[in-house]
């Protein structure tokens, strides 16, 4: 348990809940009294949506919350849960997540649960399954652990249509990109999303894209982008995000909103202040972020996207026979080196390289040393190419150590900016060295930035991770303490919780978390998942919020 006494033994609490067996009860009174499934006694109810702390006991019934209010009564055979002063939140939604073909493997997603994430959403970065009518019924078949909603990836519905061609598409080509888009808003999703620095969406115009935005606009969708740069032209790339969905006729939310790169660090502000602008003027904007001042993504980034077209297979077949090429992406790879601004590729760390996993959690300084016995800036070039060659046609994952902390708690100051992990499912016991951002983004909001740093306060934190995402995408009866909700529920202690997770140990689950409910059931009991796959597929229901607001939003304080 985590630092409290309850009525119920820790099994017997979770294996009643499980078999829906009624634990404990008042005494049949004259009067008959309520019935719930569980109460959870005395926590402290922490509402993101009211940004209030208030001492009070909650009823579940048939999967959503059934009462909120000071020592509610009960009939006989309800269970009850005495929480003694920990905290209840609704459970986090994480807006930002790639786990789409990676849940029929493991429909638990276990990492997220352990984290509170009760909610994900997919489908992001331009990536997608390409049919989500398919994909959803899966999923509703075999169950799953947290609820799922997805996007349609632009980056699936581009490659479909012309592969990894560097050119732009055709009018016959587009109209059955756009078919594809309507396709998919149909069958549910939550939207469209760009990945614009990777191929093939970095081949896309913004008026390419504004079109197929516009598509997901008439259903109601959302436009959420990882943007085309994230550092000295990142102001460009907000400006690009804002030209679609004003064209687009459509919200715009900006992923995994940062500044990278040692020559712009401290630019957050700057940023801030041209979306408040727009969102003073009526646009509907937002973003998200995590909870960490390194980003993770592939080794191909590190290369120039326009010799990518070829793709990765034959890529990584010229970089192992053509002397040439294999030259000239050398120095491209020096010229990254001196772009970013720290001498080298000292802040680039590898994840996963497939045929050279004895440098997985390296920097790249490391592994060349390891590799070629030297880590000079050449050395570490040639790492980066036998990196490459040697894992393609898979990819090689990387954390870059691009960000600045200030940035990242400049962000997090604003109560428009919710937070999201970008990860995706993490193994129990793997040799790869993801991010730690899967295993610990949201108890390290909790811990090291509320209760630590204070940075934020509690409520404001809970708000980030739960009533702003479902706002933002239109998540209905989620994210919020309500009755008539449903119950996806965390229980944590404020004083314990923390994120264990490392970049040398990225698989650590978080400490401080007691119980994780998913519509009701219990999914995580002290820190364990207990199996039951209680979450829903969730479909997007058509309808047509404007993409700009009719009052003027007020300046947020900074």
């Amino acid at each position: 348990m985590v630092g409290t006494t309850r009525s119920l033994s820790g099994m017997h609490f979770a294996c009643a809940l499980l078999l829906g067996t009624r634990v404990r009860g008042q005494d049949s009174p004259a009067s008959p009294l309520p019935q719930y499934d569980l109460v959870l006694r005395g926590g402290k109810l922490v509402d993101g949506r009211a940004r209030t702390i208030e001492s009070a006991d909650l009823a579940l019934r048939g999967g959503r919350i059934a009462a909120i209010g000071k020592e509610l009564p009960f009939g006989p055979g309800t269970a009850v849960l005495d929480l003694n002063g920990l905290c209840v939140s609704a459970g986090f939604i994480d807006l930002h997540t790639h786990v789409d073909s990676d849940i029929v493997r493991e429909p638990l997603c276990q990492n997220f649960l352990r984290m509170g994430v009760t909610t994900l959403i997919t489908g992001n970065c331009g990536g997608s399954m390409p049919d989500l009518e398919a994909h959803f019924a899966r999923l509703e078949k075999g169950g799953i652990g947290p609820n799922y909603g997805s996007l349609i990836g632009l980056g699936t519905v581009r490659t479909a249509v012309l592969g990894t061609e560097n050119r732009a598409p055709t009018e016959v080509e587009l109209q059955r990109m756009r078919g594809l888009v309507e396709t998919a808003m149909r069958a549910g999703a939550y939207g469209v999303s760009t990945g614009l620095i990777y191929v093939p969406g970095t081949y896309a115009t913004r008026d390419e894209i504004a079109d197929l935005a516009g598509v997901a606009g008439r259903f109601g969708g959302i436009y959420a982008s990882h943007v085309r740069y994230e550092g000295d032209q990142v102001l460009e790339a907000m400006r690009e995000a804002l030209y679609i969905g004003e064209h687009g006729q459509l919200p715009v939310h900006i992923s995994h909103i940062k500044c990278t790169g040692k020559p712009n660090h401290g630019r957050a502000q700057e940023v801030i202040e041209l979306l408040v602008q727009a969102r003073a003027g009526g646009q509907r904007v937002s973003a998200d972020q995590y909870m960490y001042d390194a980003s993770s993504t592939g080794l191909d980034v590190l290369f120039p996207s326009e010799a990518l077209a070829i793709g990765r297979e034959q890529f990584g077949k010229r970089l192992r026979d053509d002397a040439t090429f294999r030259a000239e992406m050398h120095a491209a790879l020096l010229k990254k080196m001196d772009v970013v601004g720290f001498g080298d590729f000292r802040y680039a760390r590898i994840a996963s390289a497939k045929g050279h996993p004895e440098v997985n959690g390296m920097l790249i300084p490391e592994a060349a040393q390891t590799l070629l016995q030297r880590n000079d800036r050449d050395a570490q070039a040639e790492t980066a190419i036998e990196l490459f060659a040697a894992a393609a046609p898979a990819r090689v994952t990387m954390v870059y150590h691009t960000m600045a902390e200030q940035d990242v708690e400049r962000y997090l100051r604003e109560d428009w900016i919710a937070v999201a992990s970008d990860a995706g499912i993490r193994a129990e016991v793997s040799a790869d060295k993801p991010h730690p951002r899967g295993c610990g983004n949201n108890p390290r909001l909790l811990g090291r930035y509320v209760r630590d740093r204070q940075v934020v306060d509690l409520p404001l934190a809970i708000h980030k991770m739960t009533s702003l995402p479902a706002e933002q995408f239109g998540l209905t009866d989620r994210g919020e303490l309500r009755t008539g909700a449903f119950a996806d529920l965390v229980v944590f202690d404020p004083a314990t919780i923390l994120d264990e997770a490392t970049y040398t140990d990225p698989l650590l689950p978080p400490k401080g978390i007691a119980f994780v409910f998913v519509n009701g059931r219990l999914a995580v009991h002290d820190g364990k998942t207990t199996g039951v796959r209680a979450g829903m597929v969730l479909r997007h229901a058509p309808g047509k919020p404007p993409a700009r607001t009719s009052v003027e939003l007020p300046v947020e304080k900074r």
